[in-house]
């Protein structure tokens, strides 16, 4: 078994392309959001995933 990773991953299409989104909002103390680069569905917070590291690099490899 190789190293094990924590990977946030979108609810909608199941897309490991997430990311915080920033805006005006942040600098008040509103809680970020978390964007999906792939369907650009949006929420305060994303499911997380725990995969073996070179499962996820044979993932990115073949195309998703």
């Amino acid at each position: 078994m190789g190293e094990k990773i924590k990977v946030s991953f979108c609810p909608k299409c199941k897309s490991t392309s997430v990311r915080y989104t920033f805006g005006l909002g942040n600098l008040f103390g509103v809680i970020p959001r978390m964007k999906c680069l792939k369907c650009g569905y949006t929420n305060v917070a994303f499911p997380i995933l725990v995969i073996d590291k070179g499962k996820l690099k044979k993932k990115a490899v073949r195309g998703k």
